[in-house]
């Protein structure tokens, strides 16, 4: 049985171009619109909620594009499981930064963290890929022997991690992770080695 992968609906922060991290934000009516159609197509594609094992990073973002979800669904928001794994990269000194203010006052460090990320360490207490492998890892070796048999697996994440899990799981290098689209508005369903999209052409 498949996994179904998604991404909270847009922030505020989103909107203002500033990274989150770990950081927090409200979701944007255009997000909560995002989460509403996303339950909607979650709906066509599960015809039996009742197998459905629903699972969330525990930041506020999440959780409330979930509950958005589970409404849509019919599933009772109190049932579903949050795993720290899912959060977001700890962004430490830079969340809730724009790429220009990092490049400004951090400027070799996010030189850095562009050309070298995998072992790079985002600075007060943040992380570098190399963590977010390992965690995004240990959560699909968790996970993987559910969503193998009869479990219809629901998850809520972020951008980043997102694609990290996509791509960990499709065998890509950190490069080609990067590279993915990070969209609001699609669904990935992963099965049998392979990631197929859901959703509108074009969602970023």
């Amino acid at each position: 049985m498949p996994l179904f992968l998604l991404r909270h609906g847009e922030t505020l922060l989103n909107v203002k171009n500033r990274y989150q991290g770990q950081s927090d934000s409200d979701l944007t009516e255009t997000g909560i619109g995002q989460a509403r159609a996303n339950g909607g197509l979650l709906a066509d594609l599960i015809a039996d909620t009742s197998q459905v094992h629903f699972v969330s990073s525990p930041l506020g973002r999440t959780l409330a594009t979930s509950e958005i979800i589970c409404k849509t669904l019919g599933i009772h928001f109190d049932t579903i499981q949050t795993d720290p794994r899912l959060m977001e990269i700890k962004f430490g000194a830079w969340q809730e930064m724009t790429e220009f203010e990092i490049e400004g006052e951090y400027s070799g460090q996010w030189e850095q963290h562009l050309t070298g990320p995998t072992r790079f360490t985002v600075p007060g207490g943040g992380e570098s890929y190399d963590d977010l492998f390992a965690r995004v890892d240990d959560w699909l070796d968790d996970t993987g022997k559910f969503w193998a048999g009869d479990t219809i697996w629901i998850a809520v994440s972020h951008g980043l991690l997102g694609s990290v899990i996509r791509g960990r799981y499709l065998g890509f290098d950190v490069q080609n992770i990067r590279a993915l689209e990070r969209p609001h508005d699609k669904i990935y369903e992963l099965g049998n080695g392979r990631v197929i999209s859901h959703g509108p052409e074009g969602g970023k």
